[in-house]
């Protein structure tokens, strides 16, 4: 895990798909959800499926809406 240096509360993830492995938002969100406060928002422009998979899974602590923006924006709230 990387160190964000102390906890976030925010988090803009804009990233793109990969070619034959996970996408940037998947390998972000994997490193930043442990650091992210509860009660703390994530942001995702372009909606890569397996960043999606991830922050809907209910075992990673998610609850998780698509924003009526351009090509798919998440916003996501961490519960737990």
């Amino acid at each position: 895990m990387r160190d964000l240096g102390g906890p976030v509360d925010f988090v803009l993830i804009d990233g793109w798909p990969g070619e034959g492995g996970p996408s940037l938002a998947r390998e972000v969100i994997e490193i930043v959800a442990p650091q992210l406060l509860i009660g703390g928002y994530v942001m995702n422009d372009n909606a890569e499926p397996d960043y999606l998979d991830f922050i809907r899974d209910p075992r990673n602590g998610f609850v998780s809406m698509t924003l009526p923006l351009k090509g798919g924006t998440e916003l996501s709230l961490k519960l737990a």
